[in-house]
């Protein structure tokens, strides 16, 4: 039974995900992706959107802040915030 609560407890985390995702301007959203799902360096990122690297760092570090704020009803209400580090800073591929 605890599978089970901890399979729907991460259905729901990836839908709160994409849901917050999907508020975001196409160009975060791509930026993000790429870093996150993708795991392609910042240089990479910005060669691609043809933004500097600067850019492309802010970009992410807002889209983390903000993901980590859409987040934080779905960690309050849910025992999969216990399992999953918000609380820390978000990772992203190193530069």
């Amino acid at each position: 039974m605890l599978s089970v609560v901890a399979k729907m407890d991460r259905e729901s985390l990836v839908r709160e995900i994409f849901a917050a995702l999907h508020q975001w301007p196409e160009l975060d959203r791509h930026i993000f992706s790429q870093a996150h799902y993708h795991g392609q360096s910042l240089e990479t990122i910005s060669r691609s959107v043809q933004l500097s690297v600067e850019e492309v760092s802010g970009i992410l570090r807002r889209c983390d802040r903000q993901l980590h704020e859409s987040l934080k009803a779905f960690r309050k209400d849910s025992d999969c915030g216990k399992s999953f580090p918000f609380d820390s800073a978000i990772s992203r591929p190193a530069a």
